[in-house]
């Protein structure tokens, strides 16, 4: 009977050690992705201008900064992946 159990539990200990390398992999993986969009977007900018906006926004609140250009383009602000990650599915 222990040896059942000592099974399940080294199965389970397996599987979140697996599950916890998988949400490293997918993190690293969505970090590349933005770095990959970021570079995209300096692209279609000279990167002067990319720097000068990076630097305006930077010195203000990283909310109100995307809000104000969000406003200028006539769209509404997108959650960062952080914040949707916190609301209910």
């Amino acid at each position: 009977m222990a040896g059942k159990l000592d099974k399940e539990r080294e199965a389970i200990a397996a599987a979140e050690r697996e599950l916890a390398e998988r949400r490293s992999r997918l993190a690293e993986m969505e970090r590349e992705e933005q770095e990959k969009e970021l570079q995209r977007l300096v692209k279609k900018l000279s990167i002067d201008v990319a720097i000068d906006i990076l630097t305006r926004a930077a010195e203000m609140k990283p909310k109100a900064a995307i809000e104000a250009l969000a406003a200028v383009a006539g769209k509404p602000a997108e959650k960062a992946a952080s914040e949707r990650a916190l609301e209910p599915a």
